[in-house]
């Protein structure tokens, strides 16, 4: 009878059994929803990228020379906050001149010695900034090309620019080591060390590699566009782009790079043309006239038109426009806004993504219509026909580059059609 007819507790357990294998074969399949792609230029690769530089940088030896450097400026501009007395470079002895640069004398070791150190202005957050992008320096660059290369490029660097800025009266009293800073980070776009973010935490992982190089433009910016003194920060970073990219340059690669660039007619030719004139207008060309010359079409006909001593005399204008805007005669907006587009230009060119140049063209637009609501408006003059005509350029820059590869499209059918 037991063979024939379990008992309870066995069938029952085998009742229950059979219930929950029927129960897991008429379930539906769970469905696995993947993971959505990290874009490069998202907040969250933003944010896991930079958490990811710190893991990495955390386990790698400490570069020597940057450090060393970053800790010199920390106490210098500690000394600049804490001592107002000594808040002057030029009575503290800390800045350097013409004649001891062309001239060298033991005697004035103290301005060789504290010049490099000593920030451009006050306050921490210089000091802060600068001694960022020497740590993204030296834990990127300097780890991958070695500490004594990397102290020669710095040192070789800051001695040019040193001697550009005095030597052309850009600036009487030098300091800081910003210029070198800049050009260094050309040297680096162009070395472009990588970082892998495999080792690390799920959450800090990301599915490219990541390039130091665009953290370090960012701080770049930063610094440029944080500056009380704007012109003399300008011309500083400006002269060190210059021999950061005159050092790139001994790379034939760059050169053949940018020939198959300017055949193709692609973006970066063309935005680095308007960004250039976007200067230049910024920079020297008269934004307002008092009033039309009155012999404008003779001087056309006998090609008067052409002198400068011409457009001087019977054409004048008033100062251009970021000079107006540092003058106070525009809204502090459209300073801010000068100030944004001039900081963050070198880097957007040197970036695949083309976006920017929209924000280009409403930036324009908005310093065009402060312009008209300045007291020193009266009739526009080249400067102020440049800005609209830039307005124009940068928003149709993007498609220009896919009616160009269109065309070469087209043109490449065209021939195949032809051979056949």
């Amino acid at each position: 009878l037991k063979q024939v007819w379990p008992e309870p507790g066995r069938r029952s357990r085998n009742i229950v059994a059979a219930l929950r294998g029927l129960g897991q074969s008429s379930a539906m399949p769970e469905r696995i929803v993947p993971e959505e792609a990290i874009q490069p230029a998202s907040f969250s690769s933003v944010y896991r990228t930079t958490m990811a530089l710190k893991e990495v940088f955390r386990d790698r030896p400490a570069p020597t020379f940057a450090f060393l450097l970053a800790l010199a400026t920390w106490a210098a501009a500690g000394c600049r906050m804490f001592w107002p007395e000594i808040d002057d470079p030029e009575s503290a002895r800390a800045c350097l001149l013409p004649d001891v640069l062309f001239k060298p004398h033991p005697g004035e070791w103290r301005r060789y010695a504290l010049h490099l150190f000593w920030p451009m202005e006050s306050g921490y957050l210089r000091g802060f900034l600068t001694s960022a992008l020497l740590i993204l320096e030296g834990y990127s660059l300097e780890h991958e090309v070695g500490t004594v290369q990397f102290a020669a490029a710095f040192l070789g660097l800051h001695l040019v620019s040193a001697a550009a800025l005095l030597h052309f009266r850009f600036v009487v009293c030098h300091i800081s080591m910003e210029p070198a800073l800049a050009a260094l980070a050309v040297v680096m776009h162009r070395v472009n060390p990588k970082v892998h973010s495999d080792g690390l935490d799920k959450s800090l992982r990301v599915p490219f590699s990541i390039e130091p190089r665009w953290h370090v433009w960012v701080v770049q910016s930063l610094l440029l566009l944080t500056a009380s003194d704007f012109p003399t920060a300008l011309l500083a970073h400006g002269v060190g782009l210059a021999f950061g990219g005159a050092l790139a340059l001994r790379d034939p690669e760059v050169w053949l790079s940018a020939w198959n660039a300017a055949r193709a007619r692609s973006f970066g030719i063309g935005s680095a043309v308007h960004v250039a004139l976007l200067l230049f207008a910024f920079l020297f060309m008269p934004l307002s006239a008092p009033q039309w010359p009155s012999d404008f079409v003779q001087a056309v006909l006998s090609l008067r038109v052409l002198s400068w001593q011409w457009w001087q005399t019977s054409f004048p204008g008033t100062p251009p426009l970021l000079h107006l805007a540092l003058g106070g005669l525009l809204a502090p907006e459209a300073l801010f806004t000068c100030k944004i587009l001039v900081s963050f230009a070198f880097p957007l060119l040197l970036t695949p993504f083309r976006l920017w140049a929209k924000f280009y063209a409403g930036a324009c637009m908005l310093l065009a219509m402060y312009t008209m609501n300045s007291p020193a408006w009266q009739l526009p003059h080249v400067g102020f026909v440049v800005l609209l005509y830039l307005v124009y350029a940068f928003w149709k820059l993007p498609a220009l580059e896919l009616l160009a590869k269109r065309a070469a499209r087209d043109r490449q059918k065209l021939e195949r059609h032809a051979v056949g």
